[in-house]
């Protein structure tokens, strides 16, 4: 064998290497929280504002789920009667990045601590439904997922933020 077909079969095999690496590291649930990774400030202000409008409407310790925004089109507005403009405007963002597949912005506050879920594709026709979620305590989020009947992937993005795919 040639020296220039050793080196030919050595960087083919190298490549090959490389390739079922990153097949096998590769994870599609986390494509999907890249909306989160590049807009992560989006989502804070969001956040932000919304814990600021709850506290302001609501004193008691549990809050039942208010949505914040409903895509489901049974409304005459996608939006909470106390949510403003800016904030809409935020929102609308996230769904316009997001291809349009954010269904909910939901809001509920358990043992005292707020508890943000931004819904997406619910209708899975793009995939299995996912949530992008924020909460203080993952064992929180764990045990707000545990009480529904389904199965989920949790998956932590940032200091208190959670992705949670439906499967």
């Amino acid at each position: 064998m040639s020296r220039r077909t050793r080196i030919f079969i050595g960087m083919t095999l190298i490549l090959l290497l490389a390739a079922a690496g990153f097949i096998i590291r590769y994870d599609p649930s986390g494509a999907k929280y890249e909306l989160f990774h590049e807009h992560s400030g989006q989502f804070e202000a969001v956040k932000s504002e919304t814990l600021l409008l709850m506290d302001s409407l609501d004193e008691r310790s549990d809050i039942g789920n208010t949505f914040i925004y409903s895509n489901n089109g049974n409304t005459t507005s996608p939006f909470h009667d106390s949510v403003n403009t800016e904030m809409q405007d935020k929102i609308g963002q996230i769904a316009a990045w997001s291809g349009d597949s954010l269904d909910f912005v939901r809001y509920s506050r358990q043992d005292g601590k707020p508890l943000l879920r931004f819904v997406f594709d619910w209708e899975r026709e793009h995939g299995p439904t996912y949530h992008i979620v924020y909460c203080a305590s993952q064992s929180m989020v764990e045990q707000a997922y545990a009480a529904e009947p389904v199965k989920y992937k949790l998956t932590p993005l940032a200091d208190g933020w959670y992705g949670i795919e439906i499967e």
